[in-house]
Parts: structure tokens; sequence; C-alpha cells
């Protein structure tokens, strides 16, 4: 028949009904397949490790600390990675398969859960640091995490060392003073006594001196400071094109000596205009002139860009994480050489300002000038002292006891090797895969018996395509020895069916397999 009867959907559900044992059947095979292939899914095991950032990295007193941002890049950077995978042969590969060895440090780097938790208040900044794997063997996935937040230890411990170099010069320079202030205490005792003999003119001359004197220590310090961050950050930038030398190699536009000169040209230039720029307003002609430089430097940097076929941000390979760090790490040196100059440039305008103050206090007042000036200096040295004690102090936290209080990134949960898994979820991989088993019972028996539902089977379909009523059924008379044959063909039927689909279980366990059906379920 080409027209198929309509039917309602307690018909089409007493037809199933009629396949009850073709789906039971199919679904036993199919639910034997994948419960097989569940079972040999292995134990995941999670190991994490909590790590609090502590809020001193704010403080401009202590010794300054790579960003959490680089940190992380470099934990997860190709070359730490290989070394993990190496020491730990993870992922090893099926034998006979073509070797790979990016996909196992690819997996590592999927596998590798990283979570920042912000702080809620202002500023905003990293509070804490969550670093989880999970592996098959529990051992192994504590051993990858520990050797993970190693880096946060060395990190650490490279603060300890450069806060203990930083201690030691302030104890000279407080052994220093205070020889100094011992030396001064008779005189400003003196010139207490006198200090009613100060006019006005020359209380604030000496405010001033002392103002200058003391802006002139502080950035005398902080040139100190800055040229052993320069000196620090480009032996770590020389180790750094050391491993991006062997991982990728480097682009024309960084090896072109002019590139360079430029990128140095336009540091001094962007200094300039931050110098200018506290005292004088945009439309100022040095202001101009500045900004008419740096817009054509950038130009000619613009044009070797475009030449090479590099930016000034992809000096390097970009695909390369090493590369990338490399890079953050130049503008990092970038920034502190204009930080030290335009300290310079203040410590040398503020001595200027200091010569240009009167020196001699008038003839008639020799005595009491020079009792106030010790007066004076004998201040400056207490505010020079009281200031490196505070940060003496401060310094005393990182290097004093076992430095563990002064830390910047504490491990609150170390790694552990737990002995209970994660994953996967077995009961919600059988309840799928029954799910699958009963869809595929369906469409066995539907496909089954699709092909029937054009044909004549009742007076229904003899009244629907003959347009004719049905008068009376004949029913079907067999005989004893009828029957008994038909009873046993049926039973060979389905005892044949039955064998069949159980040797199918091995093939739908390889085709499984295969799929990684499970595999990929268990892993979300």
């Amino acid at each position: 028949m080409e027209i198929m009867r309509p039917r309602g959907l307690f018909e089409y559900l007493g037809i199933l009904w009629r396949k009850k044992l073709l789906i039971l059947l199919v679904g036993a095979s199919m639910s034997i397949a994948t419960f097989l292939i569940i079972r040999r899914i292995p134990n995941v095991y999670e190991s994490h490790a909590l790590i609090v950032i502590s809020n001193q990295s704010n403080d401009d007193r202590l010794p300054s600390s790579p960003s959490l941002a680089a940190l992380t890049q470099r934990m997860t950077s190709e070359g730490n990675l290989t070394q993990i995978v190496r020491r730990y042969d993870l992922y090893p590969q099926t034998p006979g398969a073509v070797p790979d060895p990016g996909a196992a440090v690819e997996r590592l780097r999927k596998a590798v859960k990283i979570d920042i938790k912000m702080r809620n208040y202002y500023p905003d900044a990293p509070e804490s640091l969550t670093i989880s794997y999970r592996y098959a063997d529990p051992v192994i996935a504590q051993r990858v995490v520990a050797d993970l937040i190693s880096i946060f230890d060395e990190t650490n411990a490279a603060i300890r060392r450069q806060a203990a170099t930083e201690l030691e010069r302030f104890h000279a320079q407080v052994a220093e003073i205070e020889t100094q202030l011992h030396g001064l205490a008779p005189q400003r005792d003196q010139a207490l006594l006198r200090s009613g003999s100060h006019d006005n003119s020359s209380s604030a001359v000496r405010v001033q001196r002392l103002a200058a004197t003391d802006s002139i220590g502080a950035l005398g310090d902080k040139e100190f400071m800055l040229i052993k961050q320069i000196d620090e950050q480009k032996r770590q930038i020389a180790e750094q094109e050391k491993l991006v030398s062997s991982v990728a190699p480097a682009s024309r536009v960084s090896s072109n000596s002019a590139y360079g000169v430029l990128l140095a040209r336009r540091a001094e230039v962007e200094g300039q205009i931050k110098d200018l720029a506290r005292s004088a307003t945009e439309k100022n002609p040095k202001m101009i002139q500045a900004r008419s430089q740096l817009a054509a430097i950038n130009q000619e940097i613009a044009r070797l860009e475009a030449a090479s076929g590099a930016s000034s941000g992809a000096a390097l390979n970009s695909a390369y994480p090493e590369a990338r760090e490399l890079s953050a790490m130049r503008r990092e040196l970038q920034r502190l050489e204009t930080e030290l100059e335009v300290a310079r440039r203040d410590m040398s305008r503020k001595t200027r300002s200091l010569q240009e103050l009167p020196d001699e206090p008038p003839p008639e007042a020799a005595s009491t000038a020079r009792l106030n000036e010790a007066k004076t200096e004998y201040d400056r040295l207490m505010g020079r002292y009281n200031w490196l004690m505070d940060k003496q102090d401060t310094l005393q936290k990182l290097t004093g006891g076992d430095g563990r209080n002064g830390e910047m990134f504490q491990v609150i949960d170390a790694p552990l090797a737990r002995t209970s898994p994660v994953g996967p979820n077995r009961r919600l991989l059988k309840m799928i895969g029954l799910g699958i088993a009963l869809a595929l019972g369906l469409l066995v028996a539907s496909a089954r018996e699709i092909p029937s539902l054009f044909l004549i089977h009742n007076d229904r379909d003899v009244e629907y395509y003959l347009g004719t009523p049905v008068l009376a059924l004949i029913p079907e008379t067999l005989t004893p020895p009828q029957r008994a044959r038909r009873r046993v063909l049926w039973g060979l039927r389905w005892l044949g069916l039955a064998a069949l689909l159980g040797a199918m279980i091995p093939a739908l366990v390889i085709v499984l397999d295969r799929t990684q059906i499970f595999q990929i379920l268990a892993s979300r």
C-alpha cells in the first residue's frame, strides 16, 4: 500500500508492546556494553592548594615583587609544564601512535584549574588563588600541584633575599646617622635656649632648606632602589631571552638596531612629557614640541614594524608564552628606566633650588646661625632617622624569624594526596547508558515494524483500504502439530536473535570505546 492508515497513540503503544521482547534484548545488550565501558573508566583524584596574597604588596616601602599575572604565566609556561610532564610521565601515548610531545603539555595545561578571588573592597586586587589538578593517581596529582606552587615559594625567597640586602644597607645608614646625632646634640640644646633670637625670614629659609634636603635624600634612596630593580630586571630578561631562544626564533624587528634606538628614544620623550606635565599645560611650546617628537617616533616605529611584518607587541613570536612574558618584562624595564630618569631630573631640579637659597645669615648673627644650623641639621637627621627606622622595621618582618609573617604569597592549604575520588559519577553515567540502550531498542523495534504498517493485518485495515465493512472474521485454525511447529520456530527465532545480540556486545564495546562518549562525559 502506498498510503498508511492513520493510527492513534494507543495503537502505536500496542505495536511497541508487541515488540517488547525485541526492545528488551537490544536494550540489554547495549546496557551490558555501556556498563563494561563505564567500569573500565579509571577513578579521578583531585589535589588543590590555596594561596593567600598579602596586601603588603601595595606598600611602596617593600621591595618590588612580580605581578600575579606574570607568575601564573610562568607557572603555565611551555617550559615549566614540559618538565613536569617528563618528570612524572603524564598522559602516556598509545603504543604505535605518532609521538606528539606538545599533546601531553596541552592536556596538562587544560587540566590545571586556576581560580583567582578578588577582594570586595577598594582598591580591587587579588586576594587568594586556588590551583587544582585532577589525575588518575592521587600521589602524582599532589606532586604536580606542589611543583606548580613552588614558583610562589621561589618568589617569596627572592623577596626575602632582596629585603635582607636592603636591610643591611639601612643598618649602615642608621649607624652613620646615630653618630652624627650624638655630635650635634650639644649644639642643638644651645640653639633651643637661644631660639627666640631667630627672625621669621631666617626660619623660612631654614624650613625650605630642610624640606629640599629631605626631598633630595628621599629621591636619592628612590634612585638607588630603581637602579637595583633595573639591574635585577635586566638579569631576568637575559635569562628569559635564553629560554626564548631555545623555543622560538626572534623576530626580525627585534634584531633591528634602529628599532631599539627608537624604543629608547620614545621612552625618553615620554619621560620628558611626564616631567613637563607637572609644571606646564598642553599649550606650552615645550609640551607641544615634545608631543610632536613622540608622534614622529611612533610613526617611524610603525613603519619599521610594517616593513618587518611584526608589531612592537609581537617582537617575538606571540604564540609562545615565554615570548609574551619576555615582552612584558621589557615593558617593565622601560617603565623602571623612565621612573629613574624622572627621579634624576627631579633631584637635579631640587638641588638647583637648594643652591639658590641664601647660604650665610647676617654677620651680626653668626654665632646664633651656627647653632641654628646645628639644630636644623639635627632635626633633619632625626627625621631621616625615624624614616629609616620605620622602613627597617618593615623589612625586618620579611627577614626576621622564619620570614613567614611577611611573605607576599602564603600557602594556606597545602596539596594533599586524597584517597576519595571526585569522579567519574558512575551512577549518572549508568543512567545515561540505560537511556541510550532504551532509545536503541525503540529504534530497532520501530525499524522492524514500520514496513508492516503499510500492510493489511486486521478488519480496520480492510475497511480503510477497501472502503467496505467487514461482516465476519474467520479465525486461523491450526492442527496440534502445526501449533507445536510454530512454537518451536518462534523459540528458535528469538533464541538466535538473543545469541546474535549477545555476540554483538564486544562490537558495541569497541564502538563505544572508539567514540570515547562516556570518557568525555566522565571528564566534565
